[in-house]
């Protein structure tokens, strides 16, 4: 089965019904599925978490926990082999606007490659750079999502 990394924009894009959470919702059916096994780093438990105790949202928390417990990701948590890997990244990957790669950004890159994952699929065109792992999104690639619906930060 196919080892890969979903991002935190695609639970929140289908979450917040932004555009594209159609593909979104077919990736992340692909993985209930088990077509796909999903991986994500144990930092994006909070970015998946934060928009929902920001809005006191309570009722849509537990229901964002649930759906990734009924997911069965591979969660990897930051150790020490993560963290030196991603300080790697922060520091000579750039973003299209010439910006260093973000901590958090560093961070599931580095998880991406350390657990070998086939895929990175994200709709951050701050990936759009990076040659280390093939990076997609949901349903076509990152320039093709970018053009239909836009850029995600």
């Amino acid at each position: 089965m196919t080892l890969c990394l979903i991002d935190t924009g695609i639970f929140l894009c289908l979450a917040f019904e932004d555009p594209g959470y159609q593909q979104c919702g077919k990736l992340l059916d692909k993985a209930f599925k088990g077509d796909i096994t999903p991986l994500l780093s144990s930092i994006q438990l909070t970015e998946l978490y934060t928009p929902f105790l920001r809005a006191n949202d309570h009722a849509g928390l537990q229901k964002m926990k649930q759906e990734v417990i009924k997911l069965e990701p591979r969660i990897r948590n930051v150790d020490k082999e993560i963290a030196e890997k991603a300080a790697e990244y922060r520091s000579t990957i750039q973003t299209p606007h010439g910006k260093w790669l973000a901590l958090a950004d560093s961070i599931i890159l580095a998880t991406s490659t350390m657990e070998a994952a086939e895929i990175f699929y994200t709709i951050d065109t701050n990936f759009a750079n990076v040659e280390e792992i093939k990076v997609k999104a949901p349903e076509m690639e990152l320039k093709q999502w970018t053009k239909q619906y836009g850029s995600r930060k």
